[in-house]
């Protein structure tokens, strides 16, 4: 695909950011919400076990929205997207500005794995030439390691940037200002409803959450090609996000219900601004115009393919691509 093309695309699809799809999406939410805690009163393991299933979705929804407004398509006003964004990282277990720093970074950066901060570990990986026994055990036994340290990245960022010089004072005290809100938030929760918000009641979705997080980000682009600063050139046009993503596709609806299409990554790389609700229409675009050069898996193929293998068959072999 060429500039021109990746114009006369854009031109084809609709960046209307209509506020009332998120919250109707919120107020849904909100009742799985409810109906998974009233579930936890019950006392019943089938009520239980289904509580579990609500809140991981629950939680995932909120990861999408937080996602949606770390880009800006919640709605067309930066301060509504703010709001937004601070509201769903309370349920989604990341602090907004954080993640959204770091976010931004790899959509600047996708595919180097000298700037891209999501590939530091990968790039460490490759220097040492091995992938450790725990991160080994890890992978093949399914245990969602990944997304854990993931979690503590964002969390740790304000410091991390402050000591490495990355980051200006406004960052630094927004950054701040994320990770207390959701700190005190978490206090409050479990100060005042302690029978119902406690770990024994979550513990299994908080696990399960993860687990979904590592099936649904893992693909995206792990085991795709990679290109370093030193070389030809080390950013990607807009219009080359193929190179380095794959998408995921959940038929029947399910990339919508589940995931709030964020599984149809490719199509986001190329345009980060565009909702999720609008992701489907650009796949039916993008798709057939890329042709062969559209990585795609069905569901968790990718995962199930590849979790058998050694890690260290997957993340240190070193990609290339014709373009890079």
């Amino acid at each position: 695909m060429n500039k021109a093309d990746y114009f006369a695309i854009k031109n084809q699809i609709s960046f209307d950011k209509p506020l009332w799809i998120t919250l109707a999406l919120i107020v849904i939410d909100l009742g799985i919400l409810a109906t998974a805690l009233y579930f936890l009163t019950l006392g019943s393991l089938p009520a239980f076990i289904a509580a579990q299933f609500l809140l991981t979705l629950f939680y995932f929804h909120n990861f999408g929205i937080l996602h949606e407004a770390g880009h800006g398509n919640v709605h067309h006003d930066r301060w509504i997207n703010t709001v937004i964004g601070h509201y769903s990282s309370m349920f989604c277990f990341m602090p907004y500005f954080p993640w959204k720093l770091i976010h931004q970074e790899h959509h600047v950066w996708a595919g180097n794995i000298d700037k891209d901060p999501t590939m530091a570990n990968l790039k460490k990986m490759r220097e040492q030439k091995k992938v450790s026994w725990l991160v080994n055990f890890a992978w093949r036994s399914w245990i969602p390691l990944a997304a854990l340290l993931q979690h503590f990245v964002f969390w740790l960022y304000p410091l991390t940037m402050w000591e490495t010089g990355k980051m200006n004072m406004k960052s630094f005290l927004q950054s701040l200002f994320s990770v207390g809100l959701i700190a005190s938030f978490y206090y409050l929760a479990f100060t005042l409803f302690p029978n119902v918000v406690n770990l024994q009641n979550l513990w299994p979705s908080l696990i399960m959450y993860l687990m979904v997080t590592e099936l649904v980000n893992l693909p995206h682009h792990v085991n795709l090609p990679t290109f370093h600063t030193s070389e030809k050139r080390n950013k990607l046009h807009p219009w080359e996000q193929n190179v380095t993503t794959r998408s995921c596709h959940y038929p029947y609806g399910l990339s919508a219900l589940f995931t709030l299409n964020f599984s149809y990554h490719t199509e986001h790389h190329f345009f980060p601004n565009l909702p999720w609700y609008r992701l489907p229409h650009l796949r039916s675009i993008l798709k057939p115009k890329l042709a062969g050069d559209y990585n795609e898996v069905i569901g968790i193929g990718w995962n199930l393919a590849n979790r058998s293998r050694d890690a260290n068959d997957i993340v240190l072999p070193e990609i290339q691509h014709p373009i890079l």
